[in-house]
């Protein structure tokens, strides 16, 4: 593959990762229920890491952050998985077509991806205060301290 095929590729692939942030910011912010709750941040920590990966680079300064972020995207992955009141099959669909957003830095996306960790974890702190099972309660404890490493590691300050 030349440079130019290269470059390009990139450039679709980081349309698509805004926009895969985009959809489970919205997933998380219009869940209505226990269930609705558990299925967007399952599927929300999902697509944090699979955005972390794709930004991985040994050679930016933003390589241990998102690796870090990464390693906490996964655990919150899995303390949801853990929770009784996960449904069995996920509630949402793939991710349609790409929406066109401006391209930036990563930085860019890691600040996307901060504030997708901070409205996880509020939501889940939320909902871990209203469930009923003591399972569920733990699951959304857990992983709300994830979704704010990720928000804290991904913050990133402007100069």
């Amino acid at each position: 593959m030349d440079l130019t095929a290269m470059i390009r590729l990139t450039a679709r692939t980081r349309r698509a990762d805004m926009t895969r942030i985009a959809t489970a910011h919205d997933r998380v912010e219009q869940a209505d229920d226990l269930a609705a709750m558990l299925n967007a941040a399952h599927s929300a920590f999902e697509d944090m890491l699979s955005v972390i990966r794709a930004l991985e680079d040994p050679g930016h300064g933003m390589f241990i952050p998102l690796v870090m972020a990464a390693a906490s995207a996964a655990d919150g992955r899995d303390a949801i998985a853990f929770a009784p009141s996960l449904p069995p099959r996920r509630l949402h669909t793939a991710i349609g077509g790409v929406q066109l957003y401006e391209l930036g830095p990563v930085q860019a996306i890691a600040s996307k991806l901060a504030a997708l960790g901070e409205l996880l974890a509020t939501r889940l702190i939320e909902t871990a205060k209203s469930a009923p099972d003591p399972g569920d309660r733990t699951a959304c404890t857990d992983a709300a301290r994830s979704a704010r490493e990720i928000q804290a590691l991904l913050t990133v300050s402007e100069p």
